[in-house]
């Protein structure tokens, strides 16, 4: 067996590419990697085959297509054009793209995003992680759907992911698998170490968001949630990336108040889960996402907006339903509430666990469906 995967970034601090990490390093078969060339940033081959295992072959990079298909956040005009000057390169580049996946005699094609839809053709078996919630209005709905109608196969992570994909697009060789994880090793770092790391001390109540710094993760709803109460000893760790407009107005609500912490982003966050007491989630809706489980799994609490009803879409959500907090969407009254009744209650007895082995025997018995295709 030997397969593509293709990435639309090389970066492996965020969701997407954190996720398949634990797919690509728990593989018993070789792999290439077709990474998306960028602007901004380069792929470290020498970081890649250290994080990513002896399985990796052969490293490509080259312009591709990507088509903001899902809900995101407003971008600036310096990302808009250079979203548009990618997507000519891709264009021009995509006989390249075409010859390496034409000539790599692969099994299976894994396209890690919706995001690369426009990849997918009828010349390889193509399997598309669906990791993102699909825009409806998207203006190219039409080209989407007949790309995902050719996909051999499609993973969602969530249902949130899968059903308003499967309203509009027919394709039943499919599989809802939540992402990998394994968050045993957070145990080995150092917590008072990681205490410094972070500015935060052992009597705090420590709550943390991590990801993308914007508004379509609900920050700075967060932010003033959290400014709300008034609690001395809690604090509010802003791990991801600030350094925009939006970071800048989130800043400044702050002001003075040394209760939030921005951290910037991290290409290490076991400190951030290490010392964590609740993981929080700012979006209008119930949503789940990857810091979510990455806390749960580190034995953190997690806060997130949605209703008691919701454990039952959630993995492991019975069985860790005491560290699971849950508030009205949209409301900060109701989020300020909850973070002040959590700021008395600490986390301790942590356990740190691992899904891996469940999960690639999920992910294996659905690829080797897909080829029998």
């Amino acid at each position: 067996m030997k397969a593509l995967f293709v990435l639309h970034e090389a970066l492996f601090i965020y969701g997407a590419n954190r996720s398949i990490a634990g797919v690509l390093q728990n593989l018993e078969y070789d792999y290439d990697l077709l990474v998306c060339k960028s602007f901004t940033r380069r792929a470290d081959e020498a970081r890649l085959r250290q994080l990513l295992g002896k399985h990796l072959k052969n490293i490509y990079t080259v312009w591709m297509p990507r088509y903001r298909c899902q809900y995101y956040d407003k971008v600036s005009f310096y990302s808009e054009c250079s979203h548009i000057v990618n997507n000519i390169l891709a264009f021009f580049n995509s006989g390249k793209r075409k010859r390496l996946i034409r000539e790599g005699g692969y099994d299976y094609v894994h396209l890690n995003s919706l995001v690369l839809f426009p990849i997918i053709d009828e010349k390889a078996r193509y399997v598309v992680h669906a990791r993102e919630i699909i825009n409806p209005d998207y203006r190219r709905i039409g080209q989407f759907v007949r790309a995902l109608e050719r996909a051999a196969g499609i993973i969602y992570i969530d249902e949130a992911t899968r059903i308003p994909i499967e309203a509009i697009i027919k394709n039943d060789r499919k599989l809802v698998l939540n992402n990998p994880f394994d968050m045993r090793w957070v145990e080995q770092a150092d917590y008072e170490e990681s205490l410094k790391k972070c500015g935060v001390a052992r009597e705090h109540t420590i709550f943390a968001m991590l990801g993308q710094v914007g508004d379509n993760k609900g920050s700075q709803f967060v932010i003033r949630s959290f400014l709300r109460q008034d609690d001395p000893n809690s604090r509010l760790l802003i791990v991801g990336n600030n350094a925009h407009a939006y970071g800048n107005e989130c800043r400044k609500m702050t002001k003075d108040d040394k209760r939030v912490i921005y951290c910037g982003e991290m290409k290490d966050t076991g400190c951030v889960y290490r010392i964590s007491d609740y993981i929080i989630r700012g979006e209008p809706q119930f949503c789940i996402g990857r810091t979510i489980y990455e806390g749960l799994f580190s034995g953190a609490g997690v806060i997130i907006p949605g209703q008691e009803a919701d454990l039952a879409k959630m993995q492991s959500g019975e069985a860790l339903r005491d560290k699971i907090h849950f508030y009205e969407p949209g409301s900060e009254a109701a989020l300020t509430e909850t973070i002040r009744e959590c700021s008395r209650m600490k986390q301790g007895n942590r356990e740190f666990r691992s899904n891996i082995g469940d999960y690639m025997e999920q992910y294996n018995r659905f690829i080797q469906k897909v080829r029998e295709k």
